[in-house]
């Protein structure tokens, strides 16, 4: 029998172990924009990981998720403009 939010859970150990390469090969070549690319993929894991605990009904954990993936994302973006 699936897990009801499997695909949730695949995209959020997929963006994990993504990021987690990208960000190793931009530490050894050091590309900084694949080091963007690793920080986007962990926010995208941390959306994942929100909307699994929002529809499993721990809302203030989603919450938290959330907010921590927005202020991530908008960190991450404001130093690539100021690249």
């Amino acid at each position: 029998m699936r897990h009801p939010y499997q695909k949730f859970i695949q995209m959020e150990v997929i963006g994990l172990v993504l990021s987690f390469l990208s960000g190793i090969t931009a530490l050894i070549t050091g590309w900084v924009i694949l080091l963007f690319f690793a920080v986007y993929l962990l926010v995208l894991s941390i959306v994942c990981d929100a909307i699994i605990l929002m529809q499993t009904r721990r809302q203030s954990e989603a919450m938290k998720q959330g907010i921590r993936a927005f202020i991530l994302f908008l960190l991450i973006t404001s130093m690539f403009f100021q690249l």
